[in-house]
């Protein structure tokens, strides 16, 4: 959905539209889920975080205003939902605030198409690689580069300042650097063509390239 057509929908919905909500609701619910499920991996919680989400919002709309983006506003209010939603579960403190928190973002290969020249074991290698960056560094990239925001929307959403952001990022692309670059290295030993790197990764449907500035 266009910014300008999602905001306008807001605008309306703020008026009490309901068909607006509704498809405010089915444009990002599948974004909002997919990240839901990343920072929990609970598709439950994630599914109850979004219902409880717009229920706050249908009620609260009088005291909302205008948003110049939709989405980064439900992204960050999403955040913040399931971060509640996981102490009232677990009845344990994540953090000492919601600003501060850190989920164990993750991937799976279903979130990659492969490049045939990368054997299955090469493949594991580049995911592990992802799995040994911070938790931070694992949303920060996931909000970059498979959801398309910017720094000052990852910064609203995650509540750290934009050269944080921007650090986070730089660290886990370098260091899955390196792990691409074992991963082509392993492929040359193995006999296999090279291939450049930009191609090691394609997205999926939805998805922008990851690797493409590696």
């Amino acid at each position: 959905m266009p910014a300008s057509q999602d905001a306008s929908r807001w605008n309306s919905f703020l008026a009490g539209d309901g068909q607006a909500f509704e498809e405010i609701f089915q444009a990002h619910y599948p974004a909002l889920y997919s990240y839901g499920q990343r920072l929990t991996g609970d598709g439950e919680l994630v599914k109850d975080c979004i219902q409880n989400l717009f229920q706050r919002l249908w009620h609260r709309r009088a005291s909302l205003g205008p948003v110049a983006e939709v989405k980064p506003y439900l992204f960050k209010a999403m955040r913040h939902e399931v971060a509640a939603e996981s102490k009232a579960r677990k009845r344990r403190s994540l953090l000492q605030s919601a600003y501060n928190l850190e989920f164990e973002v993750q991937y799976s290969p279903e979130d990659f198409i492969i490049a045939q020249q990368l054997t299955a074991e090469q493949h594991a290698r580049l995911l592990a690689g992802l799995g040994q960056l911070t938790n931070r560094q694992r949303e920060a990239i996931y909000l970059k580069f498979f959801d398309g925001f910017e720094y000052d929307r990852i910064s609203e959403i995650m509540g750290l300042a934009q050269q944080s952001i921007r650090n986070l990022v730089y660290q886990g692309l370098k260091f899955l650097r390196k792990s691409l670059l074992i991963c082509l290295l392993l492929a040359a030993a193995s006999g296999r063509a090279a291939m450049p790197h930009h191609c090691i990764f394609c997205d999926n449907s939805q998805y922008i390239r990851l690797l493409a500035c590696l």
